[in-house]
């Protein structure tokens, strides 16, 4: 038993971990790590909330899971001690999404082994591999679908394995997406003008980011343009260019205005 004890994972003081509440008395609450095989944590009724608390049912009941921090560590009894009031709510936000990001990605890790029939042992290997070079596997998932093989030029797995990785992940993940708007002014007294308006903003719509770009007619001289990309500094270049193209194809035959709308 000391030997188990003394090789057992432990969670970092400050830690913020999801806990099981197994028991409950007028002291406190016991609790069980599932993130650390099942590791047993106390969490004192002082440290439930702040001020006295008469019941601690109020605040936690059995079988629930709670984000918890950790306020001391036993190494020896391998046993932690917990506070629930030291955790806000974006603390606690956060570590529910930790957990499950990281269920699902070992739920598409497992559906990877039975698609390829890679055995446990090269599954955790390739889990770990992406852990060490993304700081989380869901983090290098993301990249793996928004760049492809080129975001794992530096780890050691076999294409087949990314492509299927790319295969399942794209039904599981969703990559955010953001966008900005703006007012395109457009006048012109060519008696082509039309067609040039048009043609200008064709050729910036069939590029190769076709996908995540619009632009709509708002009624003579406005035109609504929206970009669309996985973050705001990205959108912005990529509206800054559009606008660009689009001013330089009609040149001065058209005097042109933008302003962006406010999210």
């Amino acid at each position: 038993m000391k030997q188990e004890i003394e090789n057992q994972d432990m969670p970092e003081l400050g830690e913020l971990v999801l806990a099981l509440v197994t028991s409950m008395s007028s002291h406190g609450a016991k609790v069980v790590l599932e993130e650390y095989n099942n590791m047993y944590g106390f969490l004192h009724i002082s440290e439930i909330a702040t001020g006295w608390v008469k019941n601690i049912s109020r605040f936690i009941t059995m079988n629930q899971k709670v984000v918890l921090k950790v306020i001391r560590i036993d190494s020896a009894r391998a046993e932690v001690d917990l506070s629930l009031r030291q955790v806000s709510g974006e603390d606690r936000k956060q570590k529910l999404l930790f957990v499950k990001r990281y269920d699902k990605t070992r739920s598409i890790f497992d559906s990877l082994q039975t698609r390829l029939k890679i055995t446990e042992n090269q599954k955790n290997q390739y889990f770990d591999m992406m852990e060490d070079q993304f700081g989380t596997v869901y983090s290098g998932l993301e990249e793996l679908i928004k760049n492809g093989d080129k975001a794992f030029d530096k780890l050691d797995i076999p294409k087949e394995v990314t492509t299927e990785l790319v295969n399942i992940s794209k039904t599981k993940i969703s990559i955010p997406i953001v966008n900005v708007t703006g007012i395109i002014q457009v006048t012109t007294h060519d008696p082509n003008g039309i067609n040039l308006i048009k043609d200008s903003m064709s050729e910036v719509l069939s590029n190769k980011s076709r996908n995540k770009l619009e632009i709509s007619y708002l009624g003579s001289p406005k035109y609504k343009i929206t970009v669309y990309a996985e973050d705001y500094k990205t959108a912005e270049k990529n509206l800054t260019s559009a606008l660009e193209k689009i001013k330089k194809s009609m040149g001065k035959k058209a005097s042109f205005s933008f302003s962006k709308e406010e999210t």
